[in-house]
């Protein structure tokens, strides 16, 4: 700590720049930061992000200087500063059927930092024929960020710029828990991964695999996935493109690239091999994994059709009991069939399975504790937003409301985020668990369940501000 920092101050440098350090590389004191700390913390960390980012990323600076917000003193002041959920998706859909991921590279160079954004829009993309070359020439081009993108359910995917730092960060947080971490010198365990999936692939939640190995596993040869391919981006987004324009009721009119159909019928072919990958996947885990322990990280229809599988050759308990099984990202509008948990223990044999709420947009996450509450992650500033107006509820009480957060391991990009989640916040009752940090109880909902497919936020930036600077974002000439 430098003479001119108060303790928080230097604190709350370790949570922006080397979060576990923060915690002394405990998870018992991550998870048990006093609160008035971490809001203390939190806040000057807020600060900082906004004084180091206001006038430096394009798309904030555009919204900042329409909303005339030039400071921050509480936490509610940047509230009209938050990026809504379609923002990282609003690009012109015809750049992407026309690959000219030239103008998409522009669009992106005014979400992030200028370091980042002249490499960004440096970068020769122009021989790219679909999102796999894209996010391939963009990660030689430039090797500081990991470009990532959402599933496109909606028929549009989301282009989330992840750093490489960002992920490390967050990574080793998780290591505190997966490693069971006492403190720095905890030793390495022999750690294995069993990933029911593809090992790499451009997906958001793929993208973490390379880090898993980086961070948490002694080498490669610890990872263990059921398909060694790569996952297709561009048949991911095809297959989004089909489901909408059949909702749509256009599906005749959609037209598909020769080049894309080659891609499709080579997945096709992949989908037919997949038995036969399935049953050398479980046949390794059966020889080399059979009580060794194991971290796998999936979603939970991922983790359960794995327990199924394995339950149906005969395969129960295989790994260690101190195993560590974890799941994020809810139910996503599927039905969570009955027993679902406990057949993943079954088969896995570990003592519990770790659920936690995140998304792709906001890393970090928050952990459920045993009495069913998701105690938020000290590197993120929750917010309840008014659904109809999206003005800042009290953060008091207990509340119920649009979920929106700040993510303070961002740094290459701004980190406000307005999601499409119902949640209720505990801000006051201390949690039963012991936790002192605030916590979200009950269901969380998509509002787009909520109302038939429709999720339209209103902004909290004025409409005038949020349509400026949409247009200022969408503007591509030079």
């Amino acid at each position: 700590m430098s003479s001119a920092e108060t303790p928080i101050e230097h604190k709350a440098q370790l949570l922006l720049s080397d979060p576990a350090a923060l915690a002394n590389y405990s998870h018992k004191t991550w998870s048990h930061l006093p609160r008035a700390e971490v809001d203390a913390m939190q806040l000057v960390g807020l600060k900082q992000r906004f004084a180091a980012f206001r006038d430096r990323i394009p798309m904030l600076k555009k919204l900042a200087d329409a909303q005339g917000v030039h400071k921050v003193e509480q936490f509610e002041d940047v509230v009209p500063l938050l990026f809504e959920h379609t923002m990282y998706k609003s690009y012109p859909p015809s750049l992407l059927e026309k690959h000219n991921f030239t103008q998409i590279n522009r669009w992106l160079g005014k979400l992030v930092i200028p370091e980042i954004a002249e490499q960004v829009v440096a970068a020769d993309v122009s021989a790219c024929r679909g999102l796999d070359d894209w996010f391939a020439t963009m990660d030689k081009a430039v090797p500081a960020l990991k470009l990532s993108h959402t599933s496109g359910t909606s028929g549009t995917v989301s282009f989330l710029p992840h750093s490489v730092r960002e992920y490390e960060k967050v990574l080793t947080v998780n290591k505190m828990f997966v490693w069971n971490m006492t403190g720095p010198d905890t030793p390495q365990p022999e750690l294995h991964t069993a990933f029911p999936y593809f090992r790499s692939g451009f997906l958001s939640h793929l993208r973490a695999n390379d880090f898993i190995v980086q961070v948490l596993l002694p080498d490669e040869a610890h990872f263990r996935a059921a398909y060694p391919a790569r996952l297709s981006s561009d048949v991911l987004h095809l297959g989004a493109k089909v489901r909408a324009a059949h909702a749509r009721g256009t599906l005749d009119r959609l037209e598909i690239s020769p080049e894309l159909m080659a891609k499709k019928k080579a997945f096709e072919q992949l989908q037919a091999d997949m038995p036969k990958h399935l049953e050398t996947f479980f046949e390794r885990i059966a020889q080399e994994l059979s009580g060794k322990r194991v971290f796998i990280y999936a979603t939970w229809n991922l983790l359960h059709n794995m327990a199924k599988a394995g339950l149906a050759r005969g395969l129960e308990g295989v790994f260690a009991a101190n195993s560590h099984i974890s799941t994020s990202g809810g139910a996503k509008g599927m039905v969570q069939p009955e027993g679902w948990v406990e057949d993943i223990l079954r088969f896995t044999g570990a003592k519990a399975l770790h659920e936690s709420y995140a998304m792709s947009e906001v890393l970090g996450a928050h952990r459920r504790c045993e009495h069913g509450h998701y105690h938020l992650a000290p590197t993120v500033i929750p917010y309840l937003l008014d659904p109809e107006t999206s003005k800042p509820l009290p953060r008091t009480g207990r509340v119920t409301g649009r979920a929106a957060f700040y993510d303070l391991n961002t740094e290459t990009r701004w980190g406000g985020f307005i999601s499409g989640d119902e949640i209720t916040i505990e801000w006051d009752k201390p949690c039963a668990c012991g936790r002192p940090s605030r916590y979200v109880v009950g269901p969380i909902q998509r509002y787009s369940e909520k109302n038939g497919g429709d999720d339209k936020i209103t902004c909290a930036a004025s409409e005038s501000a949020h349509r400026e600077a949409m247009d200022f974002l969408n503007t591509l000439e030079g």
